[in-house]
């Protein structure tokens, strides 16, 4: 493996890593009872990150226990729950019967809206700082990083799209 090319990829993961604890930060601590109790108005950091894999194109229980690397009827209770709280809803697949799309409902995509909000709000203080070359090198830097994951989410580990 290329060295060079896994050193930029650990930056990625550097930089990937603040900002999942920046919207974690975000979120009140839920209590034990906010877990497993669908009347609960609360939300647990896992339930969030259910709500942006949803978010991101893991639309089915399997495919979302597949990549939390979890059994599915763990990933299928937090599901439910999500659903009983008013986050997601299930929608039937546009062209297989058999299957169950995900979807966030108008108050799960106002909610990871929210949490990212919040989050981002700590560094624009220091992105005000920067001089205009900077901020623009910073934008351009974001857009190669976005098209690096959307190659690996919908590719090969190669990063080719299929």
């Amino acid at each position: 493996m290329n060295n060079e090319l896994l050193d930029i990829a650990l930056s990625l993961c550097d930089i990937a890593g603040p900002i999942w604890v920046s919207m974690k930060e975000e979120l009140k601590p839920a209590s034990e009872k906010a877990r497993f109790h669908s009347g609960v108005k609360e939300i647990t950091f896992t339930q969030l990150r259910v709500l942006f894999a949803i978010e991101y194109g893991k639309d089915q229980v399997g495919k979302l226990a597949k990549g939390a690397n979890v059994a599915q009827p763990a990933i299928s209770k937090i599901v439910d729950l999500l659903i009983g709280l008013g986050f997601v809803r299930r929608d039937p697949h546009p062209t297989d019967r058999r299957q169950i799309k995900l979807s966030l409902t108008p108050k799960g995509v106002a909610m990871t809206r929210r949490v990212r909000l919040k989050a981002a709000e700590k560094y624009v203080t220091a992105i005000g700082a920067l001089s205009t070359g900077d901020r623009k090198k910073m934008l351009e830097g974001i857009a190669v990083i976005f098209d690096v994951i959307e190659k690996t989410r919908k590719g090969d580990k190669n990063g080719m799209v299929k």
